[in-house]
């Protein structure tokens, strides 16, 4: 059987982009970042996240039933440091311009997209939840798609990007 730390230290080298998944519980946000996000179906629109039941953010999830997906680009990378540090938790959403987009779920303004959901459907593995949730409705913010991409335990920098000239 593998190891643990070494089938992460392999996870880690596949590139993902970079969600921070936000909730709104008891009127208090709370938030953390995912790679684990995937859609799942078009009709109706649907999304997964895989949350840590060790999450801060899990049972406010749970509860509230409600989340935000929002889509982190090159020019969020100052959020996705703040979402990244637990030693600050109650400062997080100090920075940023939030919006409600329907559900209560803190949306930011400026990432790529933002999915307002409802929880459909959770389903425990392991460690984690799955938590399915139906795109209530989304916000485009910006035409420019160029995603924060975590690999290997960092965020790649954005010179890589416009070196490459992957920036659209």
């Amino acid at each position: 059987m593998i190891e643990p730390d070494v089938f992460k230290r392999g996870m880690r080298r596949l590139a993902a982009g970079v969600s921070l998944v936000t909730t709104v519980h008891d009127s208090v946000f709370h938030g953390l970042l995912a790679t684990a996000v995937n859609s799942v179906s078009a009709d109706p629109p649907t999304v997964l996240v895989c949350v840590n039941r060790a999450s801060s953010a899990h049972a406010p999830i749970a509860g509230s039933g409600i989340f935000c997906v929002n889509f982190l680009g090159l020019d969020n990378d100052e959020v996705a440091q703040r979402f990244s540090s637990p030693i600050e938790r109650e400062k997080r959403f100090q920075a940023g311009d939030w919006r409600d987009l329907g559900t209560g779920s803190p949306a930011l303004f400026g990432a790529l997209a933002s999915l307002d959901c409802r929880v459909t459907q959770m389903v425990e593995v392991s460690s984690h939840t799955v938590f399915f949730g139906e795109v209530l409705s989304l916000e485009l913010w910006t035409e420019r798609s160029s995603p924060l991409v975590y690999v290997d335990g960092s965020y790649l920098p954005k010179s890589t990007f416009a070196a490459s000239g992957n920036v659209v």
